[in-house]
């Protein structure tokens, strides 16, 4: 009891002494509004502090109504975490705007006082616009009974940031939703990017957004965001990305009686809905010619640094040299340059590290490669330097970027041993060699000899076929059980392949309990476990090979129809992009329903 009471004391005085620790942090001082309005639309500007203000003076909203504020609300949260007590404190100013008239409207600066301290926001400008009418209005009709949703009402676009680029020069397309009514993700098909290496790039960091398209304003949403690295030269397409959605449209209720006027609610119909991107056309342009000859197809922009072994090394020890390549590009696909290195030194395989950080502008980052090398002959050597040429898309020229020369001198070793290059002699004996050369060849008697029999031979008498015959006993006995393991290795991927039904039954079990206590996220996951290690097993992939080109390929080339491959990578598709966007809770069944039942279909078909 001791201990737990002196626990809550050293709590209570943490959270007493937090805001003097916190007396020389900077204060974020930031405004939120949106920047694109309708004619007549009522909206907020907020401005937010992390700090207690002494003083606050509001901006000027040119030509803006202002309805409401400025209303101050503050908002606290304590959290703890290991012992550890965090508190956060948020003092928000709102306005309560709108604008009667098109135009852009502009809106000064504020200014917030915080200890003796000036804090400004930035100003920014509204445009409002007057929106163009479409029939068939996303939220209904007061006169119609069914949902109504305008074509334009719910869009997915893909932008890309540049339509011309060299053989190996990103290009970043980003998927935007823009939508005007509330609305639900049920499922995802991804483009394949044909003639494309692809990498996906983060985009938890992209809050929403609004904005103006064909005279129309929408709520934006960025969902997937890729970096893709042309492969071949040509107009290469971008196919469209799919997606199925359940938009929620508010219908204006029937009035029957003063009753439903006071319990009825809004009615909320859904109605469901498959968009897609256009096609986006990419023309690739093909290195210019005359390449270096040391050229290996890195595009970009990189700086070479060596890291050059020691001066003295001695003969038959091994050593290292180090080469790091940094920048932007297609980092992921440089090779290690070749090192030119004298004949008798010895070259083994190359190790290579990476720290790649993929972002909106191309892939930063460096490779780093290490060469293991031995030298056999003693001698000064003048190592030449190591060159890396690239291509420029920028400059739109080859750059060779390259190393200083390196001045090595290798030492005999220990023993003495290790030839040296000069005069072409190599003198590879010690003293210690010429007198076991003495020791080991004796000088040839002349005379006759004079030889007889000493003991009995082991040879020919009956010991000796004893041991022959529990030789070759032996020898039997080993070859039998090797051939027994090497059988039985090569019978473990068909245990795997018969065993694969009855594992993917038991994760279906698991995801089944999922499904059934509403966890989407274990349910999906366990769906894919089923799926990715049911396909595994049966056609012994291993998982360093499972990707959806060549599980669909594996598949045909098993009898498998095409659509059937098809809707299997269409399956493992919609439960990964299950595991991060919200879907209804009745997807969870037709999903399930779906892979057990083609997971039958493959079995009956693919054979025990």
């Amino acid at each position: 009891m001791g201990t737990y009471y002196i626990r809550r004391l050293v709590a209570v005085v943490a959270a007493l002494l937090l805001p003097a620790v916190g007396w020389g942090q900077e204060v974020a001082f930031e405004v939120n509004a949106p920047r694109v309005v309708a004619v007549g639309e009522i909206f907020r500007a907020e401005y937010v502090t992390d700090a207690k203000p002494q003083n606050f003076e509001g901006p000027q909203f040119g030509g803006m109504d202002v309805l409401a504020g400025p209303t101050l609300s503050t908002s606290k949260s304590v959290s703890i975490v290991n012992g550890n007590m965090t508190q956060e404190v948020r003092y928000t100013y709102t306005y309560v705007l709108q604008c009667n008239s098109e135009g852009k409207f502009d809106v000064s600066e504020a200014v917030l006082t915080v200890k003796g301290k000036t804090y400004r926001t930035a100003p920014f400008t509204v445009r409002a616009l007057t929106e163009n009418e479409a029939s068939g209005q996303g939220q209904g009709g007061a006169s119609s009974d069914r949902p109504t949703l305008a074509p334009d009402d719910i869009l997915i676009r893909a932008v890309v940031d540049r339509k011309t680029v060299y053989k190996g020069e990103p290009v970043k397309v980003t998927y935007k939703l823009y939508r005007r009514v509330p609305l639900n993700l049920e499922s995802a098909k991804f483009p394949t990017y044909n003639g494309f290496w692809a990498q996906q790039l983060n985009v938890d960091g992209y809050p929403p957004q609004r904005e103006e398209f064909n005279g129309k304003i929408y709520d934006t949403h960025v969902i997937r965001e890729d970096l893709l690295f042309p492969q071949q030269a040509g107009n290469l397409t971008v196919d469209p990305l799919e997606l199925s959605v359940v938009a929620q449209i508010v219908m204006e209720p029937r009035r029957q009686s003063i009753i439903d006027d006071f319990f009825g609610g809004p009615n909320i119909q859904e109605v469901r809905r498959k968009i897609a991107t256009s096609p986006v056309s990419i023309t690739v342009k093909d290195l210019p010619a005359g390449a270096p000859s040391g050229f290996s197809g890195a595009v970009g922009d990189f700086q070479l640094e060596a890291v050059a072994p020691p001066a003295e090394v001695a003969a038959n020890s091994a050593f290292t040299f180090g080469i790091r390549i940094s920048g932007s590009g297609n980092l992921p696909q440089v090779q290690a340059p070749q090192l030119s290195l004298p004949a008798s030194f010895e070259q083994y395989n190359v190790k290579t590290t990476e720290s790649l950080n993929n972002t909106a502008g191309g892939i930063y980052g460096y490779r780093q490669f290490e060469y293991p090398v031995i030298a056999r002959v003693a001698g000064d050597y003048d190592l030449e330097p190591i060159t890396f040429t690239y291509f420029n898309p920028k400059l739109k020229t080859y750059e060779t970027v390259s190393s200083q020369p390196v001045t090595l001198k290798v030492l005999p070793d220990s023993t003495g041993t290790g030839g040296t290059v000069q005069g072409a002699v190599l003198s590879g004996l010690s003293k210690e060699d010429i007198k076991i050369l003495g020791r080991d060849i004796r000088f040839i008697k002349l005379d006759a000899p004079r030889l007889k029999e000493k003991g009995r031979l082991f040879f020919g008498n009956v010991w000796y076929y004893l041991a022959l015959a529990g030789i070759v006993a032996l020898f039997a006995v080993l070859l039998v059980w090797l051939r027994k393991v090497a059988e039985e290795r090569r019978n473990s991927a068909i245990i795997k392949g018969k065993r694969a039904n009855k594992v993917a039954l038991q994760r279906f079990r698991a995801a089944e309990a999922h499904m059934k206590s509403d966890n989407q996220r274990g349910f999906y996951e366990e769906m894919l476990k089923a799926l990715w290690g049911y396909i595994g097993d049966k056609l012994n992939i291993p998982s360093s090979n499972q990707t959806k080109e060549h599980v669909r390929e594996e598949l045909v080339k098993r009898g498998v129809s095409s659509e059937l491959a098809q809707k299997y990578i269409d399956i493992i598709v919609e439960c990964e992009y299950a595991q991060y966007a919200p879907a209804a809770t009745g997807r969870m069944t037709e999903v399930y329903g779906a892979g057990v039942e083609i997971v039958s279909r493959l079995e009956s078909i693919i054979g025990k």
